[in-house]
């Protein structure tokens, strides 16, 4: 009895003590926030405050000399007005003024003022008045005074909050802390005294709750006696309960699952269907339940059609996990069939670890299947035509390579390249082209075998593989679809056109010819049936001298490309003299291109302007040589000043919607004289490309370029088309010129194309003058100037720089 009496008299002292920490805490607490929340207003105001009045006192005294400044005459009046307005905008204690023996003492002052006393002084616009001295003096209250009054206000508004939110916090903590932990003591004071049917308090969720709940459990089990029995099956009862939730949650977890779960027994036999187990495989779960798996399941491969083993066999023989390869299909009870995998899963006791039997999980692959073959085909085939696309028909072609064999297996590749297909893009837009393309697609695919492979190779170019098929066999289908073709008109709103196609053919005869290689010479026979004519079949023959041109033509390409990267062109330079007097007038020389090949020779244009022209090099090459000339010229602009310098452009370059662009350019970059230059366009050039033509030229001659037309005289409607050219020179064909002596006819052409120039206000240069004869009749014609051997050899360009073309000139001319 002592023993329970001194531990409530214990529970006691607790329950005092714990309220006098809470209030310890809270009241010291209060105390140093109090103080810093002090110190950090305190510490900013004061600086505000001293701030505040010193600027103020600043800002009045600058004002008052900048009145006194302004004034131009002393008036005390008005000094003492300004002083008034001041004071009472101002917030200042007082002022004082003294000026030209007069005071003035506005407001308060004092010891417990602070004085700022200012100088001023006012000049009289005569300088021989003497100046007055204008002393002014502001007082306004002491800094530390209002902060000492603003310290005390501070205090008692922060004491005052302090002391609310102590309180109130206090009382908070009462209610959260002292009252629940008094309760519980009060509670144990009863139990200690004899009412052991008195339990804590546990509808707290904090953790006093906890505490009470886990007391209250510790006494219930202390006080079992009689009811433990009962308790004990209450509890076992409520375990089985727990065991039929868990149940239901694997059963609804199952329900969930997205793919198809089947358990059997140690036998294989079904015992477990989940839904979508039953919707894959057409079964109910009553019908199979027994029944062993391998009877319901139907399993077959895909490929081959042959039945497989289900995983669930495989896993109970083995006793592993095990699954199907891919490419396997379900059949269902109907006859309806899905592309699955399947994954078996053995099933052991927790004890021994013995197999008691599997879990099969089936995954309908039949989505993913479709979307992989939709992305193989498109990655396979053309969006527009659907036909095969080049990587796939290259691909194919290399298998049918590797399957030919000399006298026993030959396949043929068809390479068509459709005649019309740029007018009608011109005419009628890309969509018509589209549609265009769209039908000869499908006249292509209406032509051939179901071996064959029909593709589009890119833009308007198509090609067959005839498989299993000699080149004689497939030039008679290509005739019989070149028929078809010219048979079929195109028609697009109010146009229609006649389209042809011309069609190039190679034999494959053997695995060691290269895909590449075939390609290439199909290209080429399909380029020589365009240039033979257009709507035709060529077949490739090693032979064929044509052909042997077209690929040495395509071996250019490669060549010219990689001349381009390695900068291995050379400009070379020839003088354009005057007739009358070869040493006379502004010096004029026509730029001319050279190529070293891979050896280091020098390689006339003749031999690959042809290729370039052909595979649409020019445009580039044309780049080149102009970028070229305005950098040389530009090095040497010192000597070059006043020279002139003829450029050849080709008619890709006038074609080309970026040239002219890029030529003006180069004039903005370099700083080359547009006066210095002339370009030379050919007149066939000129008459194809008319309308850039003229554009070009009237553009750049706005410039200060200068422009000549070159071989004049070769085409057949010169003088007709010179008309709408603004041109300067025009250059006489050298065929003409060469037999100007010897020949009559050429003679009059010459003397014609001289007048015809000198009449549309043009200078005339002749090409190919090769001797004094020729240099002799041109003067007696009238022609303004010269270009030849005979006049200059050609040479390279950086050589008219360093004085060595020059000594040539000079012993030309003596000869």
């Amino acid at each position: 009895m002592n023993s329970i009496t001194s531990r409530a008299d214990a529970g006691d002292n607790l329950q005092s003590s714990l309220s006098i920490k809470i209030s310890f805490i809270v009241y010291w607490g209060m105390i140093l926030v109090g103080l810093l929340a002090t110190f950090v207003l305190l510490h900013g105001r004061e600086k505000e405050i001293t701030d505040f009045y010193t600027t103020n006192a600043n800002s009045l005294a600058y004002e008052m000399g900048e009145f006194i400044d302004t004034r131009e005459k002393f008036s005390w009046d008005e000094l003492e007005a300004k002083a008034n307005e001041l004071f009472g905008r101002h917030q200042i204690a007082g002022i004082g003024l003294v000026a030209d023996g007069k005071q003035l003492r506005l407001g308060q002052q004092g010891t417990e003022l602070v004085g700022f006393q200012r100088t001023f002084t006012h000049r009289f616009n005569n300088p021989k008045d003497p100046p007055i001295e204008v002393q002014v003096v502001i007082y306004y209250p002491s800094p530390l005074n209002a902060v000492d009054h603003e310290r005390k206000k501070v205090l008692v508004v922060i004491g005052a909050t302090l002391l609310a939110f102590g309180l109130l916090l206090h009382r908070v903590l009462q209610g959260v802390l002292s009252r629940p932990f008094q309760s519980m003591v009060r509670t144990a004071k009863s139990i200690t005294r004899g009412e052991t049917a008195l339990r804590f308090e546990e509808s707290r969720t904090d953790e006093f709750g906890f505490l009470a709940r886990f007391i209250n459990k510790a006494l219930d089990f202390i006080g079992l006696k009689q009811t433990e029995l009962q308790e004990a099956l209450e509890m076992v009862r409520q375990s089985e309960k727990n065991l039929l939730v868990e149940k239901s949650l694997v059963e609804v977890t199952l329900h969930s699952i997205g793919d198809a779960v089947i358990t059997t027994d140690g036998a294989g036999n079904i015992q477990y269907f989940n839904p979508v187990a039953e919707q894959l495989t057409g079964w109910r779960l009553d019908n199979v339940r027994g029944k062993p798996v391998r009877q319901v399941l139907h399993l077959i491969d895909e490929e081959h059609r042959r039945s497989v083993e289900s995983s669930v066999e495989a896993c109970l023989r083995e006793g592993i996990v095990t699954g199907t390869v891919d490419h396997v299909v379900l059949v269902r009870p109907d006859g309806s069939e899905v592309e699955v995998v399947n994954t078996a899963a053995p099933i052991r006791s927790k004890e021994g670890g013995s197999l008691m039997g599997a879990v099969l999980v089936i995954h309908d692959v039949s989505r993913a299947r479709k979307m992989a073959k939709q992305l193989s085909y498109q990655a396979s085939h053309d969006d527009l035509t659907r036909l095969v696309n080049r990587r796939e028909f290259e691909r194919r072609l290399a298998k049918a390579v590797d399957t030919a064999e000399p006298g026993k297996l030959e396949h043929t590749l068809c390479y068509m390249d459709l005649d019309q297909f740029k007018v009608v893009n011109d005419t009628c837009g890309h969509i018509a082209g589209d549609e265009l393309l769209r039908q000869f697609a499908a006249i292509l695919r209406g032509r051939v075998r179901d071996p064959d492979t029909v593709a589009r190779l890119g833009g308007d170019e198509f090609g067959i593989l005839f498989e299993g098929c000699n080149a004689e066999v497939a030039k008679r289908t290509a005739e019989s679809l070149l028929t078809r073709v010219k048979e079929f008109r195109f028609a697009w709103r109010d146009y229609a056109f006649d389209i042809g196609v011309s069609i190039g053919l190679v034999s494959i005869t053997s695995s060691e010819q290269s895909v590449t290689d075939i390609m290439s010479a199909a290209d080429v026979a399909c380029y020589t049936a365009k240039d033979n004519g257009r709507n035709r079949v060529h077949v490739f023959r090693l032979e064929d001298d044509e052909l042997k041109k077209r690929h040495g033509e395509m071996r250019w390409v490669s060549r010219l490309g990689k001349a381009l990267e390695e900068d291995r062109f050379r400009l070379y330079s020839q003088k354009i003299a005057s007739v009358a007097d070869v040493t006379s007038g502004t010096p004029h020389y026509e730029l001319l291109l050279r190529l070293l090949d891979e050896e280091g020779k020098l390689i006339l244009p003749l031999a690959f302007i042809p290729a370039a022209e052909r595979y649409n090099l020019m445009s580039s090459i044309d780049r080149w040589v102009v970028r070229k000339a305005f950098e040389t010229i530009k090095a040497n602009a010192a000597m070059a000043s006043d020279w002139l310098f003829s450029i050849n452009l080709s008619g890709q370059s006038l074609s080309d919607g970026d040239f002219l662009h890029f030529v003006v350019d180069a004039f903005d970059k370099t700083g080359v004289s547009p006066k210095q230059i002339c370009f030379e366009i050919t007149e066939t050039t000129a008459m194809v490309n008319l309308t850039r033509a003229t554009q070009f030229i009237s553009i750049l001659k706005g410039m200060g370029c200068r422009f000549s037309l070159d071989d004049f005289g070769t085409g057949l409607s010169s003088f007709g088309y010179l008309k709408a050219l603004d041109v300067d020179y025009l250059k006489i064909d050298g065929s003409f010129v060469r037999n100007i002596v010897s020949d009559p006819v050429n003679r009059a052409v010459v003397e014609a194309a001289n007048q015809i120039g000198h009449a549309m206000g043009m200078q005339t240069v002749a090409e190919f003058v090769e001797n004094d004869e020729i240099q002799g009749a041109l003067r007696q014609i009238g022609v303004d100037y010269a270009q030849g051997y005979g006049i200059s050899k050609p040479g390279p360009m950086e050589e008219l720089f360093s004085g060595i073309n020059h000594r040539i000139l000079k012993k030309s001319v003596e000869r």
